[in-house]
């Protein structure tokens, strides 16, 4: 009973701290919100990172209500027998709108890399298959003195497939983060521009944080004891959404106070000087071409029209090189 009785605490400390930081940062991060949206060309033609960003922020915080509203309100065997796919359905569209943030993350950062786009096709793909699996098969419903969550019967661990998943692709998108940023530092012989380093904070500090979490409830659905299984699951989709929404938010106040101005210098840096100084040259495309590329994904410019435009342009003046025509 005394173990009970613990168990029991410990999922109810887990799921109050998911409610407190969920909606702590909701209500911090409204005027950045408002903001960005302002930044939108109309109300029907949102970008695809603010339409992202919409479905981690609210379907976020609706995950964060119907699995705590399981836990904390008491259900009838029938009634949790309708009600327990809805927390683990919310979830998984959570999971999968902020792993495509993190797609647009490292597209952008590698400069529009091909082999990066099909990197994170198959990864995002091969990822997706376990989260699908552990979603809906052999889930079932705990119906614990009133309570009503879900996860796997004793003796299947399918359930903590889904962090598995979300844990490969997460190392997979940083890694190459990471590579591209520190390669076009490299370079340019420069340090990391601001807007750089805050791509790479940000998901440094996304990447511990949702790693630590898919950890924990790796764990935790591994048990046996069916209400540890999924204690961690809310504070997991609180942080996912806390994280995947600020990266958004972030890079859109990053542009509204003009980091973007390395993108002016780029187009005033003579032609002539641009290709004499194969350093300050090369830092100054690497920075402007990934400036480009995520106010486009935030303002909802059109990419391809925006590059190819930029393209002409400096071909005329001979300072486009090959390799950003990517």
């Amino acid at each position: 009973m005394a173990a009970g009785t613990t168990t029991a605490q410990l999922a109810s400390y887990l799921r109050v701290s998911a409610y407190a930081i969920a909606f702590f940062d909701y209500l911090q991060t409204l005027p950045a919100e408002a903001r960005l949206y302002r930044r939108q060309k109309g109300p029907f033609r949102l970008s695809v990172a603010c339409i992202l960003f919409i479905i981690v922020r609210y379907v976020g915080l609706l995950s964060i209500i119907l699995g705590n509203t399981g836990f904390f309100h008491e259900f009838s065997p029938a009634a949790c027998q309708r009600y327990f796919w809805l927390t683990p359905v919310f979830k998984l569209v959570l999971y999968m709108a902020s792993q495509a943030i993190l797609a647009l993350r490292t597209y952008a950062v590698s400069r529009k890399s091909q082999m990066v786009l099909y990197i994170l096709i198959v990864t995002y793909v091969a990822c997706s298959v376990p989260e699908f699996i552990s979603t809906f098969w052999k889930r079932v419903p705990f119906h614990n003195n009133g309570t009503c969550t879900s996860g796997n019967p004793p003796g299947i661990k399918i359930a903590s497939l889904y962090y598995v998943g979300g844990l490969v692709y997460d190392v997979v998108t940083m890694i190459l983060t990471s590579v591209y940023i520190f390669k076009f530092t490299s370079s340019s012989r420069t340090s990391l521009s601001q807007l750089m380093r805050m791509m790479l904070e940000d998901g440094i500090m996304y990447f511990i944080a949702l790693c630590a979490l898919n950890i924990i409830n790796i764990i935790f659905f591994q048990s046996p004891n069916t209400a540890l299984q999924p204690a961690a699951s809310t504070l997991g989709m609180a942080t996912t959404t806390i994280f995947s929404g600020r990266f958004v938010l972030n890079l859109s106040e990053h542009m509204r106070d003009g980091v973007s101005g390395d993108q002016t210098h780029s187009s005033r840096t003579p032609a002539h000087n641009t290709r004499g100084n194969a350093g300050g040259g090369s830092n100054v495309e690497d920075t402007g071409i990934v400036v480009r590329v995520m106010k486009n994904v935030i303002t909802m410019n059109d990419m391809g029209q925006d590059d190819d435009a930029e393209s002409r342009t400096k071909g005329s003046a001979g300072q486009w090189s090959g390799d950003e025509m990517a």
